[in-house]
């Protein structure tokens, strides 16, 4: 009997053991469950953020390119303005012009220092000017429509000029390197 009484009361034992085993067991699975549900959200949040600020800074990053491109845009109509809308009374205009857009080499070449006043005999007026500007390539093509006019007998000759325009950055500012003229024809 004594034996019996201590079988039973093992087994006893035992199952709650067992019992106790499984009550926690349970209660610790539902606490990992509900753990992974919260880093699960966690995560899901952080991925959220993260699509949320790479949208952002590639909008920002799209901004900042049309930003440079109208900035390169501005110094290559400022270029071609300084050299080419040449009219006798705007000189100085077009050197002050010039000084912010060009290299000092160009800027030396094309407006050299001068004694006296320049008496000119032709004019060339802008009167449209479109510029394609490629940050890539740090060039823009620039496609401009205008009239020479011939100071001494007031003759006038429309025409178009492509002309492709180099440029380097320095700082925030675009500075013109070089140029080519590509093509001139008559209207």
């Amino acid at each position: 009997m004594k034996q019996d009484f201590i079988l039973k009361t093992i087994i006893l034992f035992v199952g709650l053991v067992v019992v106790i085993g499984v009550f926690i067991g349970f209660r610790v699975y539902d606490q990992q469950l509900a753990e992974i549900a919260q880093l699960q959200e966690e995560v899901q949040q952080q991925t959220n953020h993260i699509e949320l600020l790479e949208s952002s800074n590639q909008a920002l990053d799209v901004e900042a390119q049309e930003d440079q491109s109208t900035q390169m845009q501005s110094a290559v109509e400022s270029f071609v303005r300084a050299l080419y809308d040449v009219r006798a009374d705007n000189e100085e205009m077009r050197r002050s012009e010039a000084e912010l857009v060009m290299s000092q080499d160009m800027l030396e070449q094309h407006f050299p220092e001068r004694e006296g006043q320049v008496e000119y005999s032709m004019e060339y007026r802008i009167n449209e000017l479109k510029v394609y500007p490629s940050l890539q390539q740090e060039s823009a093509f620039v496609v401009m429509t205008g009239s020479t006019v011939n100071l001494n007998n007031n003759q006038r000759e429309d025409n178009r000029i492509t002309v492709e325009v180099f440029l380097q950055q320095e700082g925030d500012r675009w500075i013109v390197t070089d140029f080519d003229q590509l093509y001139a024809e008559n209207l």
